[in-house]
């Protein structure tokens, strides 16, 4: 009686731990706000093909080339383009070169830890070409002109 009164309280003890532990274990949550900035450059309408290189940037290619070697623009947007890839498109913005404008990129993050200090990180960069030695070109509006590139 004595054996199973022990294994009892250290099944009930083992629980009590495990409970404890995972109650003491924190969350966390990261919000990140990026702002876009061109300052300078100068208008312009360009007709091209969407692509979108492997990190997720997306470029404008020359006129019915496919491939990202004739890439012409390294675009500025916060808007999501993926569903255009592969497009011809017509696109307004500004153009910055390295002799006019630059572009401004801003990152805040902020990481809230629960029963513990928050963490806040600030990072800005400037630049006047983009991937690839690209001149920056700003997105204000896109309109697809075909389906395809092809």
């Amino acid at each position: 009686m004595t054996i199973t009164r022990l294994t009892a309280v250290a099944f009930g003890l083992a629980a009590f731990c495990a409970s404890g532990l995972a109650a003491q274990t924190q969350e966390t949550q990261t919000t990140t706000k990026t702002k876009i900035e061109i300052k300078g450059g100068k208008n312009v309408t360009v007709i091209g093909c969407l692509a979108q290189r492997s990190n997720g940037d997306y470029v404008l290619t020359d006129e019915g080339a496919n491939r990202l070697e004739h890439a012409r623009y390294a675009l500025v947007t916060d808007k999501d383009l993926s569903k255009r890839v592969g497009e011809r498109v017509e696109i307004k913005g500004k153009a910055v070169t390295d002799r006019d404008g630059k572009v401004s990129v801003e990152s805040k993050s902020k990481t809230e830890v629960e029963n513990g200090k928050d963490r806040e990180t600030k990072s800005k960069t400037e630049g006047t070409t983009g991937t690839f030695a690209l001149p920056y070109l700003g997105v204000n509006s896109i309109r697809t002109l075909s389906s395809s590139c092809n």
